[in-house]
């Protein structure tokens, strides 16, 4: 279960990050100098590395997401199982 919570966490924060830096993708991608401004703000050469780096980052949340809902879905039908086997007896 404990893994279960982390990864829930990571997948909330890795989604967060995601969208923050696509939207700083598209901010820097209107500014006056986008390839400086992206290689001094983004740690990218360009804005739109950016965004598809956090377009993948969502990706990689929802693959996350996924997993531990059916981690916790799993865990759920163990303890119902149990609880069932317990009471038959």
């Amino acid at each position: 279960m404990l893994f279960t919570v982390l990864g829930r966490a990571a997948a909330t924060l890795m989604l967060l990050l995601a969208i923050f830096r696509i939207a700083a993708g598209f901010m820097v991608a209107g500014s006056d100098d986008p390839v400086s401004a992206a290689a001094r703000y983004l740690g990218s050469a360009t804005s739109g590395q950016a965004i598809d780096g956090g377009i993948e980052l969502i990706f990689y949340a929802l693959v996350l997401g996924t997993l531990t809902e059916i981690s916790r879905t799993l865990a759920a039908a163990r303890k119902q199982a149990a609880a069932t086997t317990q009471d038959d007896a």
